[in-house]
C-alpha cells in the first residue's frame, strides 16, 4: 500500500503533555480501482487523515481487515453521538438485553477499530484480537474517513450507520475531550481555530461529513441518523434503526430501550461510560468531574463557544454543505 506521512503544523501538535498526540497527516496514494467508480472517486478526493504516529503501525492491518456481509458498522466524526448510537444499535440487534450481555463493556461488544492509534494508554488486548473473537454479526465502530477504512467494505457492502452532529456542539465537546483526556493546555479559542482549519485529530469535520453524505447516494446499505434526533425524537430514530436493521421490537421492549438510552441512564452505566477514564482524568485534572459521556445536550455551544466563533462555524457549514442536504 502506498501512502505518505507528514508531520503537520506545529500549532496542531502543541499543547499536549504526551508526545503520543503529536499529529501527522497520512496521505493515501494507492487506490482500489475495482470498487464502484463513484466510491473510488470519493476516496481519491478525501485521501487524507490526521492522526498520531501510532496509526502507522496499524494502518495496513486496518485496511486489510476481513469484512463480512452481516457486519454492522457505526462511523462518525468524534463527539457526534457515537456511543449513544452504538448502544441503541447493539440493543436493537440483541433483543434489548440489558441485564446479561448488555452489562459487558461496550468496547468488547462493539469495538473501536483504531483505538490503539489514538489512545496513549490502551489496554493490553488489541482491538484486532477483540474483533477476531466476536460472534457474528459483528459490531464495529470507527471515526476513520473513507480512504482509511478496510478495503473490503466497498465490495462486501455491510450495513453502515453514519451519525451526524451540529458542528459547533461537536467542536465544544471535542475541546473537552482534548482538555481532559489528552491534557491539552491550549485555550478554548486556540482549539476552535484548529477545529475550523481541520487541524485536530481525524482532520476536518466538514470533509468527514461531506464525504459520508455524498457516499449515501452510491452506497444503498447505509443509514444516516442525527445526534439531535436521538436527543429530541428518539422514538423516530429507534423506528428508523429497527427498519434499517430488519429488527422488530415489541412496544414493551421499545419502552425499556428508550428508558435505557436516556442520557442520565447511559452516563450512570459503567458498561457504556467507562469508570477508568474518570480516574485517568482526575489524575491529570484534579477536581475535574469530566466523564466520557459529558452533557449529552443540543445547543451546548450557546454557553460554551467563544462568541466570535459562532458566525465563523455557521458560515463554514453553509458553504461546505450547500446542495448536499
Amino acid at each position: 500500500m502506498s501512502y505518505k506521512v507528514h508531520e503537520i503544523i506545529k500549532e496542531a501538535s502543541s499543547g499536549f503533555e504526551k508526545n503520543f498526540h503529536t499529529q501527522f497527516k497520512y496521505i493515501l496514494n494507492e487506490f482500489n480501482e475495482e470498487i464502484d467508480p463513484k466510491i473510488c472517486t470519493l476516496i481519491k478526493k478525501y485521501n487524507t487523515v490526521q492522526l498520531p504516529k501510532a496509526f502507522e503501525k496499524y494502518l495496513e492491518q486496518i485496511r486489510a481487515l476481513e469484512v463480512f456481509e452481516d457486519d454492522i458498522w457505526v462511523i462518525t466524526y468524534p463527539k457526534c453521538g457515537t456511543t449513544w448510537s452504538q448502544e441503541a444499535i447493539w440493543q436493537i440487534c440483541n433483543g434489548v438485553d440489558i441485564d446479561e450481555k448488555g452489562k459487558i463493556s461496550i468496547r468488547n461488544r462493539f469495538p473501536f477499530l483504531e483505538i490503539q492509534a489514538v489512545a496513549a494508554d490502551p489496554t493490553n488486548e488489541s482491538e484486532f484480537e477483540i474483533i477476531q473473537k466476536l460472534e457474528r454479526p459483528r459490531f464495529i465502530k470507527s471515526h476513520l474517513p473513507l480512504a482509511f477504512l478496510p478495503n473490503a467494505l466497498w465490495n462486501v457492502k455491510p450495513k453502515i450507520i453514519y451519525v451526524t452532529r451540529e458542528a459547533k456542539d461537536a467542536a465544544v465537546s471535542y475541546f473537552h475531550h482534548y482538555y481532559n483526556l489528552y491534557n491539552y493546555s491550549g485555550t478554548k479559542e486556540n482549539f476552535m481555530e484548529l477545529f475550523l482549519n481541520g487541524n485536530v485529530e481525524y482532520g476536518d469535520y466538514w470533509d468527514h461529513l461531506h464525504q459520508f453524505l455524498s457516499l449515501k447516494s452510491v452506497y444503498p446499505n447505509m443509514e444516516l441518523i442525527k445526534f439531535e434526533d436521538l436527543k429530541h425524537n428518539m422514538d423516530s430514530v429507534l423506528t428508523q434503526l429497527c427498519n434499517f436493521l430488519d429488527k422488530k421490537l415489541s412496544p414493551e421492549k421499545l419502552s425499556i430501550l428508550k428508558q435505557h438510552l436516556q442520557f442520565d441512564s447511559m452516563k450512570a452505566n459503567p458498561a457504556i461510560n467507562p469508570p477508568h477514564l474518570k480516574i485517568l482524568v482526575q489524575k491529570q485534572r484534579p477536581g475535574s468531574e469530566y466523564t466520557f459521556l459529558r452533557r449529552g445536550q443540543t445547543g451546548s455551544h450557546k454557553d460554551e463557544m467563544p462568541p466570535e466563533f459562532v458566525d465563523k462555524f455557521d458560515e463554514k457549514t453553509r458553504k461546505r454543505l450547500e446542495g448536499l442536504q
